[in-house]
């Protein structure tokens, strides 16, 4: 529960934990999708997609960028009467290749595949990324691997695409490869954010950084301007230590992995719970009953009005606006009064 504990404000990064068996764990997943179909490996698709439409990216945070390149394609597959295909990566290439980075996340695996399912694309193909991957030429990237797979009509990318070993095959060589395999190669321009929301003169381009900075720094309007949605964190709930329960505010816990996490404190939110949307508030905290080396931040979220047991099922929370930040309490009496306090403003925030 909302322990109380005073902790510093600021960006927290989790560490990073990537599951021991690999891609396989991600198979647990398939309860999360209604009608996309998710191959994990490229070996795994058995045979030719027909007049597929291809897109290639990672996609964290799934931005707006993200989103306008995937809808071109979705386009594009009607006009020729086929399906688009998504192929992202797991882990993030950074990850697995510069991992003193420790890079976070915007949103889990499991929280893309739903938004991909929910933009309308028919089927993704998860790339298990690996320093081996890595190491494929470009011209092995093309001939063994899209082509001995996919064999697609189109390709879609973002203008800064690269692929092969040390991102060595560029945009051109990627066309004069489509001519002659006989795929045509169809480049998004960068999307410019708006001078007002990077607050300097000259434009920026909206990319997956930017938006991790402003994560870190809080700023939930502009991170809404450029993802299309509420900052938002998918996770299965756990079981806490039910100090929530003995202080009349029973919560709803979620632990992220490899994501970022707003700065600490208590947040009016939104949550999703098979696909029926409730209010309430969540705190962002460290777990203190963690070593300080091994420190790990918890999401707990009391719902309002709502006494379902939710131990062992997805959830999501919307991020709506901070209420305040963290503080120390002395006493139960005061933490108590100060939670109805937070339930109050949180309802207030939600209404307006």
């Amino acid at each position: 529960m909302m322990s109380g504990k005073c902790w510093a404000a600021g960006p927290v990064f989790p560490r990073l934990n990537e599951p021991a068996s690999g891609i396989s764990v991600l198979k647990t997943l398939s309860a999360l999708r209604k009608s996309m179909k998710v191959t994990y490996g490229i070996g795994k698709v058995k045979k030719v997609i027909p007049r597929a439409v291809l897109v290639i990216g990672v996609f964290d945070g799934l931005h707006l960028g993200h989103q306008e390149l995937i809808q071109r394609a979705i386009r594009r597959a009607r006009e020729l009467k086929g399906p688009v295909v998504v192929m992202t990566f797991w882990p993030h290439p950074v990850q697995v290749l510069r991992p003193e980075v420790n890079l976070p996340l915007i949103i889990s695996l499991p929280y893309r595949l739903k938004l991909l399912e929910d933009l309308g694309v028919a089927q993704c193909i998860v790339i298990h990324f690996t320093k081996k991957f890595s190491q494929l030429t470009p011209e092995k990237f093309i001939k063994n691997f899209l082509m001995s797979h996919l064999k697609p009509q189109e390709i879609f990318v973002g203008d800064d695409f690269r692929f092969g070993q040390n991102r060595s095959g560029s945009l051109e060589c990627f066309q004069m490869a489509g001519h002659q395999y006989g795929f045509k190669v169809n480049v998004l321009p960068s999307i410019d954010v708006a001078e007002s929301l990077s607050g300097k003169k000259a434009k920026r381009k909206i990319s997956s950084t930017m938006i991790r900075q402003l994560i870190a720094q809080g700023e939930l309007k502009k991170i809404k301007s450029l993802l299309g949605r509420n900052m938002a964190i998918m996770g299965k709930v756990k079981r806490g230590e039910a100090r929530g329960k003995t202080l009349g505010f029973p919560t709803a816990n979620i632990y992220p992995q490899n994501e970022i996490v707003l700065p600490l404190g208590v947040y009016a939110v939104h949550v999703w719970f098979q696909d029926r949307r409730f209010q309430g508030m969540a705190d962002v905290g460290l777990q203190p009953s963690f070593k300080i080396s091994n420190e790990r931040v918890a999401v707990e979220v009391f719902i309002f009005d709502f006494h379902k047991n939710l131990y062992g099922h997805e959830i999501i929370v919307e991020f709506i606006k901070k209420i305040r930040e963290e503080r120390m309490f002395y006493t139960k009496e005061e933490l108590i009064a100060q939670l109805q306090k937070d339930e109050i403003k949180a309802r207030a925030i939600l209404r307006a």
